[in-house]
């Protein structure tokens, strides 16, 4: 399969396959309306919206029909992340699996960057420990092999390329990168600590003499933590054309979970990355 490049190619891939079962909590709003219509007229997606008395009613009831296998995947509408979270991380009736984290990540087409860039973690999980960015990390490489990336470069960010304990993060990177050399990922290049101009920007890395192959060619960007990802992300999608495309990983099914404000065409794509994931 050749890599996914664009948003376009991935929704494309879609089309001719059983509709993935989605249901939407509260997708009530005229983009929700805009991405779920597309993708039906399409025939990628079978979406039923769930509309409560209350927001915590329709998430719960969304959680409750994955459960019961009435739906593959879930989509984020007008209701607050931490009432979704809540439902979804219900030790009793919600999605996580025994020992598995929730992190976020983002797919993002640059206008200036030749391939697909993902980022993780940008809104879940604010300091991550060292098994949770295994865990972030596993997911990344999952997630690129729905897009068809079959060896993803993952490039672990910092101010610095120097490994040191005044940056405790730094350590973790090191470990991770033997955790990859002994195979915990699977098929995946790890490099870093690497700032982000370097990790996307080869003439960058030259300049600096940095002999990664992640330089300038990184498929996932892993943040030291949610700041630096999160004003990463939002400076991005504010004074760029990037086309976004986000969800959580983790839980028993893929979930689409853009924000209220997001536009039409990032929760179509959101919607598209969920039921290719289910579709896998």
């Amino acid at each position: 399969m050749e890599a996914i490049s664009n948003f376009g190619i991935l929704r494309e891939s879609l089309k001719g396959k059983e509709p993935i079962k989605v249901v939407a909590v509260e997708a009530n709003d005229e983009h929700s309306q805009w991405a779920i219509r597309r993708a039906e007229e399409e025939g990628w997606a079978k979406v039923v919206n769930v509309h409560c008395d209350t927001v915590e009613e329709s998430a719960a009831k969304a959680v409750r029909m994955v459960r019961q296998g009435e739906a593959q995947a879930i989509m984020k509408g007008i209701v607050n992340t931490d009432v979704l979270l809540k439902a979804v991380l219900n030790k009793e009736e919600g999605l996580l699996p025994k020992g598995a984290v929730i992190s976020h990540i983002s797919a993002m087409k640059l206008p200036s960057y030749h391939k697909l860039l993902f980022i993780t973690d940008v809104a879940v999980i604010p300091y991550p420990t060292l098994e949770q960015r295994r865990a972030m990390i596993q997911y990344a490489v999952n997630l690129c092999k729905v897009y068809g990336i079959e060896q993803p470069k993952v490039a672990l960010i910092h101010c610095t390329e120097k490994i040191s304990p005044k940056f405790p993060v730094t350590e973790d990177y090191a470990q991770l990168i033997e955790d990859c050399r002994n195979g915990m990922f699977g098929p995946a290049i790890l490099g870093g600590p690497i700032d982000l101009k370097c990790a996307i920007d080869k003439e960058a890395a030259i300049i600096k003499k940095l002999d990664t192959p992640v330089a300038g060619d990184s498929d996932v960007l892993m943040m030291p933590d949610i700041q630096a990802g999160n004003v990463f992300y939002k400076t991005v999608t504010t004074i760029t054309d990037a086309e976004v495309a986000v969800g959580l990983q983790g839980a028993a099914c893929p979930i689409s979970i853009t924000s209220r404000s997001d536009s039409e065409v990032t929760k179509y794509n959101s919607l598209a990355m969920a039921c290719a994931q289910a579709a896998r």
